[in-house]
């Protein structure tokens, strides 16, 4: 008989059968405060329970808030922030500890890593990765674990690669990577032992490139998504999240 640990039924949670994930992050309010689409928070979520997503990001007040109690959508607890009020709002410090997560009913956590800042800020970085990461494997919780760099290269494609490894080596169940170029997708999904999400990003050009976008990185091999604004900022976030779903998990 094979033995099943909490990682993985987690995990079951937020992955298909498929291989993939459609993750709805509504973290930012901590970040920003109350931008476009996030003053309900419990609306929001209803509409992306509804919509079909397989997993919430949420700070520890929404999850423990607003987060409707529920089968069909995982919740996943962010442990990490630091607001625009701040001179440097992408370092980012640990503001919950999985312990916490769990204790709240999370399927998983998240934690956000930003490299390239410098040898100190990096090495920071690194460390308290590292520390989430055996609290997870103590927990059997599962880690997602969002990469961004600082950088200011026109191809960011190899710096994506390196810092989604870094993630993977590092902990990480899941990862979630800015696009790094269509040239780089396979090697994205290829080259990471673990499941890789593409960020939404910011929610500029039109809703249909967006789609045409994520349709070319799921047919890479990618392993799912991870949207915000595209979804919370959308007239209707449900609709936003089914059509999405479908691109993710093949009726798109």
């Amino acid at each position: 008989m094979t033995l099943v640990n909490g990682k993985q039924r987690r995990l079951r949670r937020l992955v298909g059968e498929d291989g993939r994930t459609l993750l709805v992050a509504l973290d930012h309010s901590v970040t920003t405060g109350v931008a476009g689409g996030l003053a309900n928070m419990g609306a929001v979520m209803r509409s992306v329970i509804s919509g079909g997503a397989d997993g919430i990001v949420a700070h520890r007040g929404s999850a423990a808030r607003e987060m409707p109690v529920q089968r069909d959508t995982a919740m996943i607890v962010h442990l990490s922030g630091n607001t625009a009020l701040s001179a440097q709002p992408e370092l980012k410090a640990t503001v919950c500890e999985p312990e916490t997560a769990a204790a709240l009913g999370a399927d998983a956590v998240s934690a956000h890593i930003t490299l390239g800042c410098g040898h100190r800020e990096d090495r920071d970085a690194l460390v308290g990765l590292g520390a989430i990461a055996r609290s997870c494997d103590r927990l059997g919780m599962p880690l997602l674990v969002m990469t961004y760099i600082r950088t200011e290269a026109a191809d960011i494609g190899p710096q994506v690669l390196h810092a989604s490894r870094i993630a993977a080596e590092l902990g990480a169940d899941i990862v979630k990577a800015a696009h790094p170029g269509e040239q780089y997708l396979t090697d994205l999904a290829s080259q990471v032992p673990v499941p890789v999400v593409i960020a939404g990003g910011a929610a500029d050009g039109t809703w249909e490139d967006f789609l045409s976008s994520a349709k070319n990185a799921i047919g890479a091999g990618i392993g799912g998504l991870c949207v915000g604004r595209w979804v919370f900022g959308s007239p209707d976030p449900a609709a936003a999240t089914a059509e999405l779903r479908g691109i993710v998990h093949g009726s798109g």
